[in-house]
């Protein structure tokens, strides 16, 4: 007599459904621990990262010791007494950028000129605030007075 389906009394056994089991649980686990590896690897190279850059603003040191004017053409003089190399990203007076005058890379230890055109007119006996910004984001702000 032909047995029908739903009246099978035939199963997996006990040893094969938990060696399923087993493995089941082993290949997730194996996903998670690799998932979360590179997780937290690439979120701890981007704190290492951060950490890095405020490590290398804090020993970056520079001021602005002179500024010159000839007509519209400004000189800052800017010393660098910090720990490492600089490099001039930015010049702003009175907020506003300066077109030209930035990428001038500035050695520990050394003096260096920086020309540029103002953006702004300068009159006499006016006081403009002119701000240095390094390319790590650190900045030296004097207030001179033309």
């Amino acid at each position: 007599m032909p047995r029908s389906f739903l009246h099978d009394k035939r199963g997996v056994s006990e040893i094969i459904a938990s060696l399923m089991m087993v493995l089941i649980v082993s290949v997730a686990g194996v996903a998670l621990y690799s998932y979360s590896l590179d997780a937290f690897s690439s979120s701890g190279s981007s704190f290492q990262l951060q950490t890095d850059q405020r490590e290398e603003r804090a020993r970056e040191r520079f001021s602005i010791i002179a500024v010159g004017r000839d007509g519209d053409q400004l000189n800052l003089t800017v010393l660098n007494y910090g720990k490492i190399d600089l490099a001039i990203d930015a010049v702003y007076i009175n907020g506003t950028m300066a077109s030209s005058g930035t990428g001038i890379t500035v050695r520990t230890g050394k003096l260096v000129s920086i020309e540029f055109t103002s953006p702004v007119s300068i009159d006499s006996g006016q006081t403009y605030d002119i701000i240095a910004v390094s390319e790590r984001g650190s900045k030296d702000v004097v207030y001179w007075k033309a």
